[in-house]
């Protein structure tokens, strides 16, 4: 027992040094992004200005130039649809997946690697320890995507059912599909959010771990119960079916809101992030969402205001902010 014993240990050793070399040169590798890349671009952002002009041009550019557009659409879903991984029934919850992996390391690197980023934080905590591989509030969001995508793999290789349409969409539709998309995901997890939080036994099953730090970070688009995973994706899956998208619309949808779900949760206020561009405050953004994490009785929107706006906050007389500690949930 004892000899089985110490060749666990040493197998658990060098698996934990073959690991921390691994992070080693991640970070040495981010470090030098954030130094090289990073730092100087930061050194000239534009203003939100520039970013709402160049906003405005590209959507009257849409509307001037939809017919080459169209074009353009036309050539590149005639490409796609005829590849294998496209083809694949698992194609899109494994884009959804995989596109976490930029956008958190973006974030990773703008948080630990980029000291200049610090003057666009909302709060001027330095806590990081939303990014730590061990403790309480720790690095724990992978197991969430594992098994979310894997019960999937398995049900598409015995039931394979995708079938792609012939034509194309146009530049339009295109748009209006996943700007459409984008509402009908947001309005459904808007009841489903606020309904967490109204009852405290769902917010202790469901969505305590998402509200175990109160200063968010990118990684806590990612800190979730797998239940809380399972209403997200219902929610989408709801909107694509409700609105009957075609398959690049769904394709690029899922590639945008898993962009804006990160940068929901990053902590961070750039004149470009989308709740900057578009104009009369129909977008929350960030900072919307960093009050919400404060004591959870407002903005229950994820992407846009308006439902937030009519609903107002829960009643301060009869709502009480729940703890942030997590308890026993799925």
């Amino acid at each position: 027992m004892a000899v089985a014993t110490d060749r666990g240990s040493d197998a658990v050793g060098k698996y934990s040094a073959k690991n921390s070399k691994m992070y080693l040169i991640r970070d040495a590798v981010f470090d030098r992004v954030g130094k090289w890349v990073a730092t100087p671009l930061l050194k000239v952002m534009p203003s939100r200005n520039v970013f709402r002009t160049l906003l405005a041009l590209a959507i009257v550019g849409l509307f001037v130039f939809s017919s080459p557009l169209d074009v353009l659409v036309s050539d590149l879903w005639a490409y796609l649809r005829e590849t294998w991984w496209f083809r694949h029934d698992t194609f899109e919850p494994m884009l959804a997946t995989l596109s976490f992996f930029p956008w958190l390391s973006m974030f990773y690197i703008l948080d630990l690697h980029t000291p200049i980023a610090a003057k666009y934080r909302i709060r001027k905590s330095k806590d990081m320890s939303h990014w730590k591989y061990n403790g309480d509030g720790s690095f724990r969001g992978w197991p969430v995507l594992v098994a979310y995508i894997l019960p999937l793999m398995v049900f598409d290789y015995f039931f394979p059912r995708r079938n792609l349409p012939l034509s194309p969409p146009s530049s339009l539709r295109l748009v209006g599909e996943i700007v459409g998309l984008l509402i009908i995901y947001d309005a459904l997890f808007f009841l489903c959010h606020r309904g967490m939080h109204l009852s405290k036994r769902a917010y202790q099953f469901m969505h305590q771990r998402h509200h175990e730090k109160s200063v968010t970070r990118a990684f806590d688009a990612v800190r979730l119960t797998f239940s809380e995973e399972f209403v997200d994706v219902t929610c989408s899956i709801v909107g694509v079916n409700l609105l009957k998208a075609h398959p690049l619309s769904r394709a690029i949808y899922n590639s945008i809101i898993i962009y804006l779900l990160v940068e929901l949760h990053c902590g961070y206020d750039f004149p470009w992030m989308v709740h900057n561009l578009v104009p009369f405050g129909l977008m929350g953004g960030p900072p919307r969402h960093d009050e919400h994490h404060k004591d959870g009785r407002n903005y229950f929107q994820k992407f846009f205001t308006y439902l937030d706006n009519y609903f107002g906050p829960l009643n301060a007389s009869t709502y009480k902010p729940l703890s942030p500690k997590r308890s026993n949930h799925i």
